[in-house]
């Protein structure tokens, strides 16, 4: 260690404590570089050229960024696919419906029908899906729910048709109903999303567009079948046999149809599934090459740290026993 000059003790101790500071900070400068392995003084690791850095750095920002879009797209795309699962399996019952029409048995007719208000209930729910607080068909308003309570639906439904008997008419006024896109019908009465199409940046080169929701034909159609059952064992309604009978073999043509739909949307939301993951797989793949370039600049030297370290640990005990030699204070004092 270097020699104090004779200014006097007052000198002395100030020098022994500009030392005593100096190598701390240099010991916890080291001791930070060895846990990280990356040097502390970022200018001197560059030698004062921080542009490659800042790129790097960027570069790795901007797919953080990415990923975490492409995180919550795939949470959502996953949940809207588990509820077309359920909804495809409700759709699946058009021919159970058909055939309960062609039987005599007036109580299988009014089993179907109440079996059908129930999964309307469950396709309202299940088409109100959510992921992660944003609502998944709803548009650009992922805040609010795409569709009126179901109960609500139903009813509007029956209002169309009230008094009505003949069943040619009850099913061409809800097709008429379920189908307008005008005032006073489905859309404006039942709808609470929007029909814009939703755009998110899941990599650089990636970018998936949504335009699915709650008002889609095959949502729609769906509804209208199970609610056309539903509405043909309504007791206020009073049908006959042969009404609920014609009544409920259409509501079953109705799912079939439906079905086809939702095939064709779960293979499109499928394609977009893919796309997600593999973004995702070129976001990480990219992130590591990014991570390992920067590790190449700012990299320390694990040698050359380590006997840093040491010299410096072994600098700041000479200097103790220096100060205490001099103030015979003890080590629990002198580290205060």
């Amino acid at each position: 260690m270097t020699g104090f000059t004779s200014v006097g003790d007052l000198s002395r101790f100030v020098l022994l404590r500009q030392s005593n500071a100096q190598l701390k900070t240099r010991l916890s400068v080291l001791s930070q570089e060895m846990t990280t392995g990356l040097k502390a003084d970022v200018p001197a690791a560059t030698g004062g050229n921080l542009g490659r850095l800042a790129q790097v750095q960027g570069r790795l920002a901007t797919l953080e960024s990415f990923s975490r879009n492409a995180s919550l797209a795939q949470s959502e795309t996953s949940a809207l696919q588990a509820a077309l699962e359920g909804i495809a399996g409700l759709a699946n019952r058009g021919p159970e419906l058909q055939a309960a029409a062609a039987m005599e048995d007036e109580a299988a007719l009014d089993m179907r029908a109440a079996q059908a208000a129930q999964d309307f209930r469950t396709a309202v729910r299940l088409i109100n899906t959510e992921a992660g607080g944003r609502f998944a068909l709803s548009g650009t308003e992922v805040g609010t729910a795409p569709l009126a309570p179901a109960e609500d639906i139903l009813a509007l439904a029956q209002t169309q048709v009230a008094g009505m008997t003949d069943p040619v008419a009850i099913s061409g006024t809800l097709d008429a109903w379920f189908s307008s896109d005008s005032a006073g019908g489905f859309l404006d009465q039942a709808f609470r999303g929007n029909t814009e199409a939703t755009s998110t940046g899941v990599s650089p080169d990636t970018t998936i567009q949504r335009d699915l929701n709650a008002s889609a034909s095959e949502f729609r159609t769906l509804l209208k079948g199970l609610a056309m059952a539903a509405l043909a064992g309504e007791p206020a309604a009073a049908l006959p046999h042969g009404a609920k009978s014609v009544l409920i073999r259409a509501a079953g043509r109705e799912l079939s149809e439906a079905s086809l739909g939702i095939v064709r949307t779960r293979a499109t939301l499928g394609m977009q599934q893919e796309s997600i993951d593999q973004a995702l797989a070129r976001n990480a793949a990219e992130g590591s090459a990014l991570s390992i370039a920067r590790s190449d600049i700012l990299a320390a030297d694990p040698y050359q740290t380590a006997s840093e370290l040491t010299q410096t640990e072994a600098n700041l005990q000479n200097l103790y026993a220096l100060t205490a030699r001099m103030t015979k204070l003890s080590l629990t004092d002198y580290i205060r």
